[in-house]
């Protein structure tokens, strides 16, 4: 596991966070954001926890999808990145490829706190490592068409 995936498994299994925000905070706090954009982001992601509540789509794949929009989402006024919508396909796609679902409802083997921890950690642990793949993918794709 990279640090990053360490990182928001430690947030999500020891700290107290949820899935979505584990993810979200992981790579948030390795970012140049201030601590205003931090806290902001983290706030959107607690509305993906548990499936957006309602258990429909996984909160960690959620999480994955607003880090990604952090790094190629659409600045006001600014032009879309259509790579975005590549990544957030292939987290997701790739996601649905491993677990068969992408949401909580089907993902969630138990209401019970002890045993959804241990099987959301693996989500959490997928959605990060996913990410970092995709972020070092559009990285690489940045300094192709720039240089």
């Amino acid at each position: 596991m990279s640090a990053i995936t360490d990182r928001a498994v430690q947030l999500y299994m020891e700290e107290g966070y949820c899935c979505a925000e584990a993810v979200w905070l992981a790579f948030a706090e390795g970012d140049t954001l201030s601590e205003e954009d931090k806290a902001f982001g983290n706030k959107l992601s607690f509305a993906f926890c548990g499936g957006t509540g309602a258990k429909n789509l996984c909160g960690a794949a959620a999480g994955g999808a607003l880090v990604l929009g952090s790094r190629f989402g659409r600045i006001p006024g600014e032009p879309r990145n259509e790579d975005l919508p590549k990544y957030t396909k292939a987290l997701l796609e790739a996601f649905e490829e491993h677990y068969t679902y992408t949401t909580c409802r089907e993902l969630k083997s138990s209401e019970d706190p002890n045993i959804y921890k241990q099987v959301c950690k693996e989500y959490v642990s997928f959605v990060t490592a996913k990410v970092e793949e995709l972020l070092e993918e559009g990285v690489r794709k940045e300094k192709c068409s720039s240089g």
